[in-house]
């Protein structure tokens, strides 16, 4: 799972492969690829003098006890900063070890690029060079990974740490063109990114926007800013990078654990004139091609000129404008014709009902979706996506348009709290007061006719305590697709039934979560299912740390532990309560996989249809009649 390749200062590792493109243009006849917009000024205005920064922790370093270790440095033609969370990521897997391995083989010219690194942030560095109880700041030199300077202890959760990184690299290592790439974990826009192991902290979209402002990169632009990091191509990060940078290189999905393949540092030395757009798309051809056309994994990699990423915003306002407009006027059966678009929009970082909260959409995907109710304004958003993203590669058999948006609806449990955070973030006023209205009906219970329904499952249960009627559901299948294996038989773990809620499907694979203890860690395992493997194939574990999705996923091995959980529910007809019940561990062995098995006759199945609210209906249980294995 992570890369491995050749020690350099004892570092390692490394993996494969070459993907599908697509160019970012629209597919569907719906837009031209040339935007009205570029005939007039963007209306989003994003006044940075009018936001909120008052409950920011801001905590400066001395950059100049560092500086006084450097003699003085001729300008170059680049200056790479990368900041490095090491997270878990490296504590468990060695992944930021074996990226720092890749750059230093990369072969760039340390004579025209200046590749500088802060590491921290993880428990344990997995080579022999790199502290754990500080931070340091490195640089690459003749394929070297030489210490620049321990600045202490410090928090890379706190903006004061990025700021002073931005600005120490920049006054000390001066360049015509500069690059920050953030590299850890990251959970879109409500979110952010980032993990501190150490500290137990992350940095918001707001906070990061603090750093950028108290930084160098407020009055000098970076020429590009890159995420090694999940679910950051979003709208809401262009808009807030756009003062402070050209270009904004990253993912709409989740990351692979390897992440970006670093190679492309080489190609600075070899053409320093490039710009953001040119070194983005060698960035992720690189990335696509590293992983490659059989990769189990969803791909995606964008480049965004972020001059234009307010148009994106406009776009999306006036298509949201005309949807408040309608929900206002009539309420419940316009929220019944969004609702059902919203649940069949292509949506990222998706988990099973314990942690399904990061509801992050594709802007080109929700244009679609609404296009025949609403042609002009989503032509425009169509249009908008496809000046704006200037280069978008995936392995998606929908065509993806390269940014994402927030759109509240899976994480329905903590609307109150994601839709502080989103507006704090002084986005489009339209939009987030759309979310809002959005939201209040979504929360607000509605109808539950079959007409309101959006899914049905065919469901597994087993009892926990029949005179209570107390039941596990321990399987769940879509019932509008039949199975590739059989109806009858169904997943299990570990000889325990277990049950597979899809996260993320295609043509022709489909991922899902399975929600269990990990060494006593709470994860989903994640489950492909494709052609080549019907039955499934456990890939690992993936975990989240408050809404941060991780990057990749935790290889599971023999002598781990593993638990799953079912949620159990009361179907006596009284108290209709449901909790999530852990069951007994299982130690993880060579033949630990899925298999699919005949439940007896002492389990039930049932139905269970979700609504456009998102509310769950359960049928009433019958239990199974015997067959024969």
């Amino acid at each position: 799972m992570i890369k491995r390749k050749l020690l350099i200062c004892a570092l390692m590792i490394a993996v494969l492969f070459s993907a599908c493109a697509l160019d970012g243009s629209s597919a569907d006849g719906f837009g031209e690829g040339v935007y009205h917009a570029r005939e007039r000024a963007s209306r989003f205005n994003r006044d940075i003098s009018k936001i909120d920064f008052t409950g920011i922790t801001y905590t400066p370093w001395d950059i100049g006890a560092a500086a006084d270790l450097l003699e003085r440095q001729s300008k170059r033609d680049w200056t790479i900063m990368i900041y490095m969370i090491g997270s878990d990521l490296e504590s468990l897997e060695g992944a930021a070890t074996a990226d720092i391995a890749e750059m230093l083989e990369s072969g760039v010219d340390t004579d025209a690029v200046n590749v500088i690194l802060l590491t921290g942030g993880t428990n344990l560095w997995r080579n022999n060079v790199i502290p754990e109880n500080e931070c340091v700041i490195w640089r690459i030199e003749a394929g070297e990974l030489v210490q620049v300077s321990g600045i202490g202890l410090l928090n890379m959760g706190d903006p004061g740490t990025l700021a002073g990184f931005i600005n120490f690299s920049m006054r000390n290592f001066p360049a015509y063109r500069y690059g920050l790439i953030f590299w850890d974990h990251a959970g879109g826009s409500i979110a952010g990114y980032g993990h501190d192991e150490k500290f137990d902290s992350a940095l918001t979209l707001l906070e990061m926007n603090y750093a950028f402002e108290r930084s160098d990169i407020s009055h000098t632009k970076l020429e590009f800013m890159g995420f090694d990091a999940c679910l950051m191509a979003t709208v809401e990060m262009a808009v807030i990078a756009a003062p402070y940078a050209n270009y904004l290189i990253a993912s709409q999905d989740l990351e692979p654990g390897d992440g970006w393949d670093y190679t492309f540092l080489g190609a600075l030395g070899r053409n320093p004139e490039m710009d953001g757009a040119a070194i983005g798309k060698i960035i992720a051809d690189s990335f696509m091609d590293f992983y490659g056309r059989r990769s189990p994994y969803y791909l995606t990699l964008s480049v965004t000129d972020l001059s234009r990423a307010g148009y994106v915003m406009d776009a999306m306002d006036a298509l949201m404008a005309v949807a408040s407009h309608d929900l206002l006027r009539n309420r419940e059966n316009t929220f019944a014709v969004l609702a059902k678009r919203r649940g069949r929009t292509k949506t990222f970082g998706n988990g099973s009902p314990r942690d399904n909260e990061c509801d992050m959409v594709d802007l080109a995907d929700m244009a679609r979706k609404l296009k025949d109710i609403y042609p002009d304004e989503a032509r425009g958003l169509l249009d908008a996506l496809d000046y704006a993203v200037v280069y978008n590669r995936h392995n998606s058999d929908i065509d993806l348009g390269g940014l994402t948006t927030f759109y509240i609806y899976g994480g329905k449990e903590t609307v109150a709290l994601t839709l502080d955070i989103y507006a704090s973030l002084g986005m489009s006023g339209t939009y987030t007061a759309f979310l809002r209205s959005f939201a209040d009906i979504l929360t607000g219970g509605g109808p539950s006719a079959p007409e309101s329904w959006l899914k049905t499952h065919r469901t597994l249960w087993k009892p926990v305590d029949e005179s209570w009627g107390r039941y596990a559901q321990v399987g769940i299948k879509n019932a509008a697709i039949p199975d590739l294996v059989s109806e009858d038989l169904w997943p299990s773990i570990g000889g325990e039934f277990v049950c597979l809620y899809e996260i993320e499907s295609s043509s022709d694979r489909s991922l899902y979560a399975v929600p269990a203890l990990h060494n006593g860690r709470d994860v989903n395992l994640i489950v492909l299912r494709s052609a080549e493997h019907p039955n499934g194939i456990i890939l690992g574990a993936r975990q989240r740390e408050g809404f941060v999705l991780q990057k990749g996923y935790d290889e599971i091995t023999s002598g781990d532990t593993v638990a799953f959980y079912h949620r159990v529910k009361d179907f006596s007809g009284a108290e209709k309560w449901e909790q999530w019940r852990k069951s007994e561990p299982h130690t993880v062995t060579e033949a630990f996989g899925i298999d699919w098995r005949l439940p007896d006759d002492s389990y039930y199945y049932g139905y269970l249809q979700t609504d456009i609210h998102q509310n769950e209906h359960f049928s009433s249980l019958t239990r199974l009649a015997p067959k024969a294995a």
